[in-house]
């Protein structure tokens, strides 16, 4: 009688350790054929949609200061396309924050609009040759806050919708010696300076002549992204765009997006974001007081809560 129960006990716990042997084939089967149509689909869309509230509120409170509130709102889309040796990898960056201290009005910290489509050939597993187009500009009406205009009825205005945008041309071939690095260099390619505000074209504003609205260069470009996640939940992501005036070699514009990612959880990420720019043709009022070329840096601390979507 002991050795049926026995048996019994036996039989019943092997048909439980089957059944959880079946069910994690049936998973992993299950996800093979997601991972399969995910594959398959020609079209791959995907979307971020991030925002960030920071609010400092001071009362008698004897160390000083003002109070402080920023807000920042961010999209992230992508929509790629491959078939057979043809790809065509396009992304949108849109980004807009504000910032109030004490009694001054809201002023803007970010504000960029950024559109990049590259249509590539596949030669091999690490090469493709590639069109690309970059196309930049800002949503709204940036000021000088340290200046006023000759009237003085208000802040010096200095930039503006598509004052300047910047749109860039270029044929070359990509290399991708790793799969989170993307380098591509094109001898032939054009940069194109676009300031569709009156005013700001009449004085000659971002290296137009004065009174025009656009100015092309032709030259040779060299851009490279890095999309890397190094440990886990930390995200290094970089994008570095240069160009290069064949009527002044030796003067490089040179465009550097970097930032590293820490993801909380699925809803929640903190980054550190460094943004560099340098055009000689663009003068800028350095640290110092004077006027110039000069090496644009802006730093940001950000905590984002972040929804995504995607077909894949």
């Amino acid at each position: 009688m002991k050795a049926l129960v026995l048996v019994g006990v036996l039989l019943c716990a092997s048909s439980v350790v089957m059944a959880q042997v079946d069910a994690k084939a049936v998973s992993d089967d299950l996800q093979k054929v997601a991972d399969l149509k995910a594959d398959s689909l020609p079209w791959k869309l995907k979307a971020s949609l991030g925002a960030g509230l920071t609010q400092v509120s001071l009362n008698n409170w004897a160390g000083g200061g003002q109070n402080n509130i920023t807000i920042r709102g961010l999209v992230l889309a992508s929509a790629d396309y491959a078939n057979g040796l043809f790809s065509w990898d396009n992304d949108l960056d849109l980004g807009y924050g504000v910032n109030k201290q004490g009694s001054q009005e809201f002023r803007k910290t970010d504000d960029r609009i950024i559109i990049t489509s590259k249509a590539s050939i596949k030669q091999n597993d690490q090469l493709r040759y590639t069109a690309f187009v970059d196309f930049r500009t800002q949503i709204a009406v940036g000021y000088n806050f340290d200046k006023q205009n000759a009237d003085s009825s208000n802040f010096l205005k200095i930039s503006n919708l598509f004052a300047p945008a910047y749109l860039t041309g270029a044929l070359g071939a990509e290399w991708t010696p790793a799969p989170q690095l993307r380098v591509m260099a094109s001898p032939l390619s054009s940069r194109s300076i676009l300031v569709l505000d009156d005013e700001l074209a009449a004085i000659g504003a971002f290296g137009v002549l004065p009174g025009e609205n656009v100015k092309t260069d032709i030259g040779g470009l060299i851009n490279a992204t890095l999309d890397w996640t190094f440990v886990e939940n930390v995200q290094w992501k970089s994008r570095l765009n240069t160009f290069c005036r064949y009527d002044a070699p030796d003067l490089w514009i040179v465009t550097l997006e970097n930032a590293f990612l820490l993801k909380v959880n699925s809803f929640l990420n903190v980054g550190l974001l460094t943004d560099v720019f340098y055009d000689d043709r663009v003068p800028v009022v350095r640290d110092d007081g004077t006027t110039g070329p000069a090496t644009q840096v802006r730093n940001q601390i950000v905590i984002n809560f972040v929804y995504n979507l995607s077909n894949h």
